[in-house]
């Protein structure tokens, strides 16, 4: 395998986007961030959703690949919160392939050295916002998949993005730093996530489907309910 020899300049300047997002992180918009110490060209970040959203307390996992000419061109990035089933965004592929116009991969306003990696991982989050769907060009708010796609991403919210990911073994042996942060962050918000599942018992044992994307999904909150009680309490035993 060839080595790639980067220029000073690329060192710099990832050098300098990872200063700033050290000294102004993004915690408060649910972002985290940790850069690889072997290999400058990587890095990997979490975006927990937010409140009020059907990603809420969600935790959606992103890998970063940068070109040996950043910032001429975009980081590839993709996306690792899959079930391989469940189109979570229509800008996040089952696939992994992340679309968004600041990488290139989408219409609208492209990449331009002026971005950041603090500007794209807004960007990233920016997305998993209460009207998802509304993302994909042409629909509107009274699209026949609107709801049904939101109730769809409520629950997988909770059974793939929370469930999955606390306790699938790529995720630890991949995102080792990040699901600290994940399981730090579920303990103390483990209420919080509990009334979720309350808040839609209401559609318990329905069932949802879209055309769009073509997806139908049980939505079994009692299942999840237990599921993520449980996760709860080994996490708690770890402690005794």
């Amino acid at each position: 395998m060839t080595e790639v020899v980067l220029a000073k300049g690329v060192i710099k300047r990832l050098a300098k986007d990872v200063r700033e997002i050290t000294r102004n992180p993004l915690i408060e918009h649910g972002i985290h961030y940790v850069h690889n110490t072997d290999n400058i060209l990587k890095g990997q970040a979490l975006c927990v959703g937010s409140k009020g959203t059907p990603y809420e307390n969600g935790y959606y996992l992103f890998e970063f690949e940068f070109p040996p000419n950043y910032p001429h061109a975009p980081p590839l990035v993709t996306y690792h919160t899959n079930d391989g089933k469940t189109r979570f965004n229509p800008n996040y592929y089952r696939n992994g392939k992340v679309c968004l116009s600041i990488l290139n991969t989408w219409s609208g306003d492209q990449w331009s050295s002026c971005n950041t990696i603090s500007s794209i991982l807004l960007a990233l989050c920016t997305v998993l916002n209460d009207k998802p769907l509304l993302n994909e060009p042409g629909i509107k708010e009274d699209n026949k998949d609107f709801t049904p796609y939101n109730k769809i991403i409520t629950f997988a919210n909770l059974s793939v993005a929370i469930g999955d990911m606390l306790e699938k073994n790529f995720v630890k042996v991949k995102f080792p730093e990040l699901r600290k942060i994940m399981v730090d962050h579920f303990k103390e918000n483990y209420n919080s996530i509990m009334e979720q599942v309350y808040r839609n018992v209401g559609d318990h044992d329905s069932i949802a489907t879209t055309r769009l994307y073509g997806m139908t999904m049980w939505l079994d909150y009692s299942n999840v309910g237990v599921r993520l009680t449980k996760i709860y309490e080994g996490f708690v035993k770890e402690l005794l």
